[in-house]
């Protein structure tokens, strides 16, 4: 047996030395593999916020070049010429980034997010067409929980790409209600009694209520009352505005119309109601 391969490593192109050369870089390049994806676990571990299958895909990353490199060292280390390993290192690296360019994006926009922190975990936002509350982030997504109890993940390249509105910074959120008042007599009255009536309500936050007129007519007069609130008391401010508002008109002898339109999600900045 021995003569046999003795025989072999004679008609080879490699010696005995480099092949217990090659073995020996091949364990090396394997236990670093190893150590190199249990350091940058740790290491990516110890960042707030970003999720397991984030820190497990840079993690197996950089095992996999370390043992792509570890093989390409063997193949020149027994004889094989450098072009081809180098053209199939390219080939391949190409073909993973190909692969992988849209978990990569995601994952770089993630890094980002960590760093800059435009949001964090249990702030409102919007994005894009979604809305709700962020409950996870994680290294290719962000999870929100929407205010009708929906779970939606936005890639997190939609974050840095996108629009991105963000109510927990502002403080306060603006809400509207719209009313038809009929055969107002005098405004200048009942404007003033309006806004009384909805900052004497509970649940609101920010700037002062503010009426503005929209439409005014012999018949009628349509009037936006505007005020502000916390992003989770919203709802309830809305209803308790819609009340206060038909009750005053009510008690001036008026007959009215009043409407909650939806708002627009989240329009308030700390400058504006400073």
């Amino acid at each position: 047996m021995q003569d046999l391969v003795n025989g072999l490593l004679q008609r080879s192109s490699f010696g005995a030395w480099d092949v217990v050369l090659a073995v020996i870089v091949l364990v090396c390049g394997w236990f670093v593999s190893v150590w190199a994806r249990r350091g940058v676990t740790a290491a990516l571990s110890k960042w707030s916020g970003l999720g397991p299958s984030g820190t497990n895909l840079v993690a197996r990353l950089v095992r996999y070049a370390i043992l792509l490199l570890t093989i390409g060292i063997v193949l020149t280390v027994l004889g094989a010429p450098l072009q081809p390993v180098l053209a199939a290192v390219i080939i391949i690296a190409a073909v993973a980034f190909l692969a992988l360019r849209g978990i990569a994006a995601n994952f770089g926009a993630g890094l980002v997010i960590q760093a800059r922190r435009p949001v964090r975990i249990g702030d409102a936002i919007e994005v894009g067409d979604a809305s709700g509350r962020i409950v996870e982030l994680t290294g290719r997504s962000v999870l929100l929980r929407s205010s009708d109890g929906r779970m939606i993940r936005v890639p997190n390249t939609m974050l840095l790409e996108g629009c991105l509105v963000n109510a927990t910074e502002s403080g306060s959120v603006r809400s509207e209600v719209r009313a038809r008042v009929h055969a107002v007599a005098d405004l200048d009255r009942l404007c003033p009694a309006i806004v009384r009536a909805v900052d004497g309500t509970t649940g609101l936050h920010g700037a002062s209520p503010e009426v503005f007129l929209r439409t005014v007519t012999p018949a009628w007069t349509d009037l936006t009352i505007r005020f502000w609130s916390t992003y989770d008391d919203r709802e309830n401010a809305r209803s308790d505005v819609v009340r206060a508002v038909a009750e005053e008109i009510g008690h001036a002898g008026l007959t009215c119309s009043v409407s909650s339109d939806p708002p627009r999600f989240l329009t308030a900045l700390t400058d504006e109601i400073g």
